[in-house]
């Protein structure tokens, strides 16, 4: 939910906007941005056009500036929207959003978002969260944006998974040992107070136990899966590698 700042200031605003006395300018700010962010999450390209204004700007940290409607729609086409077998999604995260009223019928809006990839044949995952500031115009009687600034890309935070309290620490013991990885290289995992201690290179990792037979780190989302002699390494929720016990 938007938390609306300078409510009186906002509603003078929308008066002078001649925006629909039932809604304030933020409300309707919101609701014009989440139809933006369904239009992107189905690369409706006729849709998230009409939400920009045709001098619109878009500011990226990792890509730079677009500059222009239908740049910024191309971008977003080939971007996002290109990669065959690839699909993004966007989810604002709750709580983080709010509006601001400008002069010259204009809204700031601001908040934080995550974005999640699915590839084909695997499952959804969260492939990064950021934050937004957009300014939006009204003209001609609808609200678009005119300036949007995208930044502070990055890995979304790290929830870790609950330890499975019925673990036996008395099997911890079974799962040490010198694996070795086509990718990585040797992985030592060792026993450490109630879980494991995983050494590869530089990497050093305490790991407890999610399942009978599951591992996960506690600062970082990596989860090894037992098999016998064989341990699959998931980063992020999907398998990079996987290491045999040398015996």
């Amino acid at each position: 939910m938007i938390i609306i700042a300078a409510i009186l200031a906002a509603s003078l605003a929308g008066e002078a906007m001649g925006s629909d006395p039932a809604l304030t300018p933020a409300v309707e700010v919101e609701r014009a941005d989440q139809a933006f962010w369904a239009a992107y999450n189905v690369c409706d390209r006729g849709r998230m056009a009409d939400a920009f204004t045709e001098d619109a700007e878009f500011y990226h940290d990792i890509t730079g500036l677009t500059r222009g409607r239908d740049a910024i729609v191309a971008s977003l086409m080939s971007g996002p929207c290109g990669t065959q077998g690839q699909h993004l999604r966007r989810q604002v995260v709750e709580g983080t959003v709010q509006a601001f009223p400008l002069a010259d019928q204009n809204i700031f809006l601001v908040g934080d978002h995550q974005f999640y990839v699915r590839q084909d044949g695997k499952a959804e995952h969260v492939s990064a969260r950021a934050r937004f500031a957009d300014v939006w115009r009204r003209e001609d009687g609808r609200w678009r944006m005119a300036r949007v600034v995208s930044y502070d890309h990055g890995p979304p935070p790290y929830a870790p998974p609950p330890v499975d309290a019925a673990f036996d620490a008395a099997r911890l013991p079974s799962f040490a040992g010198r694996y070795r990885s086509p990718d990585f290289g040797d992985v030592i995992l060792s026993v450490e107070g109630q879980g494991l201690r995983m050494q590869s290179g530089n990497l050093s990792l305490a790991l407890f136990p999610i399942s009978d037979a599951r591992f996960a780190a506690t600062d970082r989302d990596l989860q090894f899966a037992f098999d016998g002699d064989q341990v699959t390494i998931f980063d992020g929720g999907q398998a990079v590698t996987t290491a045999q016990r040398q015996r």
